[in-house]
């Protein structure tokens, strides 16, 4: 096949794999964009419905560590398609649960489950063309902002017609439909590093690559903090924007996640800067830019003009500096890819159930611009650990060179 057809049937495939990650990405949101739906339908307060929130975080970080290191050793194409079935059960399972201890552990099992993307991106960087390499990350990560944020959308459009049960077996159905599409775009098999081994020993060796990789935990570090700072935002949005000082309703403050959907429309842009620039600058530059608009966010989050592009601009930065670190964890330790993707991801996910919890905490405490001081606390230790990075990129590069 030519270059330009190759490169042509390569964007075909990449946006169907990044449409399937989105849809499954979408499902471990959906109790952030339902929240006072579901506590309202549940009889319990909104602080407690966000266990809910928490939950299903928490089982998307512990199903990275659990599901992930599979790829060494099963196709991803297999992989996934069990999953995707099995994320659809759990849905459907959750949407008949009676009560929010239930409900949460339903949603913890749609987050062990969900981790679709994270089997994607590296399968996806072994087919990809060499010099597509970081926009092949940029694009989907970019689709889980779309999934993230479009879910968000039409699940708050919906759930007050149709109560938030139905909304999860609207997305049930979703997950279904995307597995034939799925399965023919991944069709090609990837080359395993670890065919035959046993899954104990790739959990061990997972282990032993957060232990043994700098480089690994540096970057992952720094994620924690950023995803923590995105969610601790995200997660109270809907209660912010239906409470006293907006008064809007459900579906209205759905749609402000249309500001995060603009957001993930440009990420895949960052792609070019991560090729051009580096992964480390890029990083630096797209966290230095969260900050700004974490700071912004404690003094505008009653102007809902200023307050949508502060959160524009830290949902962007964010996302950019989460393509670029994965980047860079997936390009320093190619002989196990999934294995370095797993301790990123966990890291990531782990951060974004503390946001969680901590988003709902200050706010209770003192509303948005609490939620605000917070995430310039937060950002400001990604940025800590930024440094830390840099310095250990400078001594690498100059043992290279006396070398």
């Amino acid at each position: 096949m030519k270059p330009l057809q190759a490169n042509r049937a390569w964007t075909l495939r990449l946006a169907v794999l990044a449409t399937t990650a989105a849809i499954a990405v979408s499902t471990i949101y959906l109790p952030q964009s339902m929240l006072t739906n579901l506590a309202t339908s549940l009889g319990v307060a909104p602080s407690v419905a966000s266990i809910a929130v928490t939950a299903v975080q928490v089982g998307y970080a512990v199903g990275i560590f659990l599901l992930v290191p599979l790829s060494d050793r099963i196709q991803p194409r297999r992989q996934i398609t069990v999953q995707l079935v099995l994320l659809a059960a759990a849905l459907l399972a959750t949407a008949v649960m009676p009560e929010i201890v239930s409900v949460a552990l339903g949603f913890l099992a749609v987050g062990l489950v969900a981790n679709i993307a994270q089997l994607t991106i590296p399968a996806a960087n072994k087919l990809a063309p060499e010099s597509r390499s970081g926009a092949t990350t940029a694009t989907l990560v970019g689709a889980l902002l779309v999934g993230i944020f479009g879910g968000r959308v039409l699940a708050s459009i919906l759930v007050d017609a149709l109560g938030w049960r139905l909304v999860v077996v609207v997305f049930a159905a979703l997950v279904l439909a995307t597995i034939p599409f799925f399965r023919r775009a991944l069709r090609v098999d990837v080359e395993l590093s670890e065919l035959g081994t046993r899954y104990g020993t790739l959990l061990l060796d997972t282990l032993k690559l957060a232990r043994t990789s700098p480089t690994a935990l540096q970057l992952s570090g720094m994620n924690f903090f950023a995803f923590a700072t995105f969610n601790s935002l995200w997660t109270v949005m809907v209660l912010h924007l239906t409470g006293p000082s907006f008064g809007w309703s459900v579906a209205a403050a759905g749609l402000f996640g249309l500001v995060g959907l603009a957001a993930g429309v440009v990420t895949p842009l960052g792609g070019r800067i991560i090729d051009s620039i580096g992964a480390i600058p890029t990083a630096g530059a797209f966290l230095a830019l969260m900050l700004l608009a974490a700071v912004s966010v404690v003094i505008d989050s009653g102007n809902v003009v200023l307050f949508g592009v502060s959160m524009f601009l830290v949902t962007l930065g964010n996302q950019i500096a989460q393509s670029a670190n994965q980047n860079r964890v997936l390009r320093t330790n190619p002989q196990a890819p999934a294995q370095a993707n797993t301790v990123f991801m966990v890291a990531v996910f782990f951060g974004g159930s503390v946001g969680a919890f901590l988003g709902v905490f200050a706010y209770d405490a003192g509303g948005m611009t609490a939620v605000g001081i917070q995430a310039v606390v937060l950002v400001l230790l990604a940025l800590a650990i930024w440094l830390l990075a840099c310095r250990a990129a400078r001594r690498a590069e100059g043992g290279l060179r006396s070398t």
